[in-house]
Parts: structure tokens; C-alpha cells; sequence
């Protein structure tokens, strides 16, 4: 097996690099369906550092390979972020990435560009420092588009469409330098009630379906108040996030009323079961209630129209799992310490690798959950530096891992 220790070596003088390109990458706004500049600058920087390919596919995914051998191995970190908006207060620019007191600052260092960063930086050093020797694995660099918007699709895309299927895979989002092994999942619901239109003056001839429909809600309150508590991910939550209605005027009976529903799933919950409960809280309050998960249609920054039913499920992998053990040994080999393990609280593109596709994942990057999508977004510089060297461990330790 190849020794690594020259590679993890060699990282400290890339130190600098890693900085400025954490840097470029805060510089570049990539808002949802808008990532074709950072997308081409990421495929530019893994050609420049000498990846065996890199471009950009279809959808608009960034993808780099390095290396041809049996294993394959994916390392997919999002690019896109949310928006910044004009009510948030940050201490510094949100795209100048500015450093202070060993933190770096900016709209998606945590969520997740820092992840990339290390990704490219760590395979570079594999290339420059195994030159001339053949690698036991192939491993792909993802700088996946419209996460934000829609999890796991860009990685559906890239196993269904193009054509590559990862043996393993490591996401990029934010797990403050723990191995994370698994997810609540998460979907979204449409509930809608239908009333009797009438004039205002007249409302007693009238259905309200406004009234029909905040009896469900307050329901709904009810119910996430008493959702199960499961091991290994906790509790799911249930949130109404929109209300709508509809009626001949503002003078008049709603006939119409609808809600949003977001839908966190833990351990056990799936699209059915979570539609089998929701019936039945209908039935009980006495409510004919119609129930629709519905699609996400998106359109991608090279045009490229997509639909995916609304639907992210939960996925774990088991402690012991090879993939598991694998990173536990790069942690020590890479940070000195083994690093513990954990679950995101929120929704990944493992919900497609892991939960729809039975792909064993695992996450690490520096950050901490918790700041993604806030104000305050920032990680420490030597957690970026720490992870790359973990990233540049990894598929070696995959392959030692298997090998035994």
C-alpha cells in the first residue's frame, strides 16, 4: 500500500494556497440556479493543478478525476448558497472573505465552499506527490449545482445521467470536524380544505375554509409537539410555512384555504407513514382533507429543466460500516486524534447517494452546522487546513480498509 505520510507532508506548504482559494471561492456569489462563474472557475482550478479531467456536465456540475483505479470515490461538495438578504447583519461583507483572529468570514464557508477548497487543494498534493505511481482508487471531485433547492438531485443526476457510480461518498457539509453518519430526512406537503363561497354581508350562507383549515393547524402544533423520540436521529418536527386562500373577493366567504408543510423525518418515517398519520389526524377532527407531496421543478444555470417529487429520505450508515472505519483511521492518521462521530440535523445530497441508492456516506468539514444560512458564517482556518489533510487520507485509508 502506498505510503502517505510524503502527501500529508507536502500540505503545509500549500497552506497559502488553500487560504487564497477559500478566498476566490467567498469572492464568487453562486445563489441557486446561478453557479455557472464558480462552476467554470473550479473546473479552470482542477485543470490548472492537474486533475486527469474536469468539467462541467450537463445539469452544471463541477467534475474533476483523479486517478483510474478499481475503487471509486466521490467527494461532492455544494456550491450554491442561499441569498444574502438585506435584514441580515454581518460583521463582514458576505464575499470578501475576510480573515480575523484565525477565522475566515463569508456566505458559504460553512455551507459549503471550505469543503471544496480542501477537496482541490488535497488533490492536488495526491497528484504532485504520486507522480508516476498508479492509484488504488479513482476519485471524483463534485462541485454539485441547486442543493439549496432541491438535495440530492445533482448527485442523481451524476450516477443516473452521466454515468458515474461512486462506491463511497463524502459530503462536504458542515459536521465541525466530526465524522457524520447519517441524516433526518425531510419532505414537503400541500394540505388543502375547500369551503362555500358567499358575500361577506352574508357570511352565514358561506363555508370558511380559512376557519376549516385552522383547526388543522392547531392540530398540526399538537402533533409536532408529540413526535416520537427515535434513536439514532431524535425527534422529526413538522412545521405549516405558508398559508394561502382563495375567495371571489375580499368581500366574500373563502372557498379555498391551503397550507405548506415541512416535514423533518427521523429514524423509521418515510413518505407513507408520514401520509397515514396526517389522514388520520384528518379523520379524527372530522376534516375531508386533500394531501399532495408535490414536485420541484428547477432549471439549472445552463437551462437545463429538472423535476423531483419533493421527497428526501432519512438515511444512516452503521458505526462499523467499512466506510466508517476507514475515516475514523484517517482522522488519527491525518489530525492525531480519532474524530467522533455524529448526524446532521438537517436535509444533504446524501438523500440521494445514501437514501435513495443504499451508497454508503459519511460527511466531514470544518464548521458548525448551526451557522449555515445565518450571518454569521465562519470556520478556522487550521480546521480547513486539518480537514484537507483528512481529504488527502481518506481514499487511501478506503482502500487499506478493504484490503483487510
Amino acid at each position: 500500500m502506498i505510503a502517505t505520510a510524503p502527501i500529508l507532508d507536502s500540505l503545509d506548504g500549500y497552506r497559502s494556497d488553500l487560504t487564497h482559494l477559500i478566498q476566490r471561492l467567498i469572492q464568487i456569489p453562486s445563489y441557486s440556479s446561478e453557479e455557472g462563474d464558480i462552476v467554470k472557475f473550479l473546473v479552470k482550478t482542477m485543470k490548472e493543478v492537474g486533475f486527469d479531467e474536469a468539467y462541467h456536465d450537463q445539469l452544471g456540475n463541477a467534475v474533476g478525476r483523479i486517478g483510474s483505479g478499481p475503487v471509486i470515490i466521490m467527494f461532492d461538495g455544494h456550491v450554491d448558497t442561499v441569498k444574502v438578504t438585506e435584514n441580515e447583519k454581518w460583521a463582514h461583507p458576505p464575499f470578501d472573505g475576510a480573515i480575523e483572529d484565525g477565522k475566515i468570514f463569508g456566505r458559504g464557508v460553512v455551507d459549503e465552499k471550505s469543503a471544496l477548497a480542501g477537496y482541490i487543494t488535497a488533490g492536488r498534493a495526491i497528484i504532485e506527490s504520486m507522480k508516476g505511481k498508479d492509484l488504488p482508487f479513482t476519485l471524483y471531485v463534485v462541485g454539485s449545482v441547486m442543493e439549496e433547492d432541491c438535495d440530492g438531485f445533482p448527485l442523481l443526476h451524476i450516477i443516473e445521467k452521466e454515468g458515474i457510480r461512486p462506491d463511497y461518498v463524502l459530503l462536504g457539509e458542515p459536521t465541525d470536524m466530526k465524522i457524520y453518519r447519517g441524516q433526518r430526512g425531510r419532505m414537503e406537503l400541500k394540505l388543502s380544505v375547500k369551503g362555500v363561497s358567499a358575500h361577506g354581508a352574508h357570511n352565514e350562507k358561506g363555508v370558511n375554509a380559512i376557519y376549516k383549515m385552522a383547526k388543522l393547524v392547531s392540530a398540526l402544533e399538537v402533533m409536532n409537539d408529540n413526535l416520537e423520540m427515535r434513536a439514532p436521529l431524535g425527534k422529526g418536527s413538522l412545521t405549516v410555512s405558508q398559508i394561502k386562500s382563495m375567495a371571489p373577493s375580499l368581500c366574500s366567504v373563502p372557498d379555498f384555504c391551503e397550507i405548506h408543510i415541512d416535514r423533518r423525518l427521523t429514524s423509521g418515517e418515510t413518505m407513507e407513514t408520514v401520509c397515514k398519520e396526517i389522514e388520520e389526524l384528518c379523520n379524527v377532527i372530522g376534516l375531508d382533507v386533500e394531501i399532495v407531496v408535490p414536485d420541484y421543478y428547477g432549471v439549472t444555470w445552463k437551462e437545463t429543466q429538472f423535476t423531483q417529487e419533493a421527497y428526501f429520505p432519512t438515511w444512516t450508515i452503521e458505526e462499523d460500516h467499512v466506510l466508517c472505519q476507514a475515516a475514523r483511521n484517517a482522522s488519527k492518521q491525518a489530525l492525531g486524534k480519532e474524530a467522533a462521530t455524529g448526524f446532521w440535523k438537517f436535509s444533504t445530497n446524501g438523500v440521494a447517494s445514501a437514501g435513495r441508492l443504499g451508497i454508503p456516506t459519511i460527511g466531514f468539514a470544518p464548521g458548525l452546522e448551526e451557522l449555515a444560512h445565518s450571518d454569521k458564517e465562519y470556520i478556522f482556518l487550521e480546521d480547513l487546513y486539518q480537514a484537507t489533510r483528512f481529504y488527502a487520507q481518506l481514499p487511501f485509508e478506503i482502500c487499506r480498509s478493504l484490503k483487510a
